[in-house]
């Protein structure tokens, strides 16, 4: 594994076992995040609140991660298997019931000198919103 995939690793650990206090460590101080929701987040104050925002609506946490990295190591593609509960209603979302939902979760992480300087997260929001309203 190279550096940047230990990186991108140990966020997507730092997620699932909602360690904020690791994931800050592991990200720029100017870090951006380009959410799914189309929503750009600067700084690492806000992509920590951010994250504890969306995980206080979706109980979620990341499974069958399979990383992928540029030649040059500074990009890490991480597929991976989002399995969650909805359990607070969130703006632009169906109502929250208690929905169980799986679904194929994608981030790209950018890395500059050991630190993550942008996070992308993709999923097709139309077959998200379908599990959700089920």
């Amino acid at each position: 594994m190279t550096n940047a995939q230990t990186i991108a690793s140990r966020f997507i650990e730092a997620v699932n076992d909602r360690d904020f206090d690791a994931l800050s460590r592991l990200v720029d101080e100017d870090v951006a995040l380009d959410s799914l929701t189309g929503q750009r987040t600067m700084g690492v104050g806000p992509l920590r609140a951010w994250i504890m925002n969306y995980l206080s609506h979706f109980d979620e946490a990341f499974s069958d991660i399979v990383l992928m990295h540029d030649a040059f190591g500074q990009r890490v593609a991480a597929d991976m298997t989002a399995r969650g509960t909805y359990r607070k209603t969130m703006p632009g979302f169906p109502e929250a019931s208690g929905q169980i939902y799986a679904i194929p979760s994608v981030f790209i992480f950018e890395i500059e000198d050991g630190a993550i300087t942008r996070l992308s997260h993709y999923r097709n929001l139309r077959i998200f919103e379908r599990e959700l309203a089920s």
